[in-house]
């Protein structure tokens, strides 16, 4: 399934540093990938698509990664109705 998350981030050097590390060792467990990272202009807001088994596997996964230094919201994208999403 292919997740939205809306991360607010309230240490975004820790954040960042995390998901470099951690994003090239996708695929991970019920996690595949993250398709697109868009970031605001002082990185302490982010919105991402995920390709993941499920939202609580994907929660669990950026828990493990992150801690708390970001709240997400998640969403399951209606890929139907979507309009440029990657192959």
């Amino acid at each position: 399934m292919i997740i939205s998350v809306n991360h607010k981030i309230n240490n975004p050097e820790s954040f960042w540093k995390s998901a470099q590390e951690s994003l090239p060792n996708l695929p991970e467990g019920k996690v595949k990938r993250v398709l697109q990272a868009l970031p605001n202009a002082d990185m302490t807001e982010a919105t991402c698509l995920w390709e993941a088994e499920s939202i609580d596997a994907l929660d669990s996964y950026l828990r493990s990664k992150v801690g708390n230094t970001s709240k997400e919201t998640y969403y399951e994208v209606n890929t139907a109705n979507s309009i440029g999403l990657p192959a």
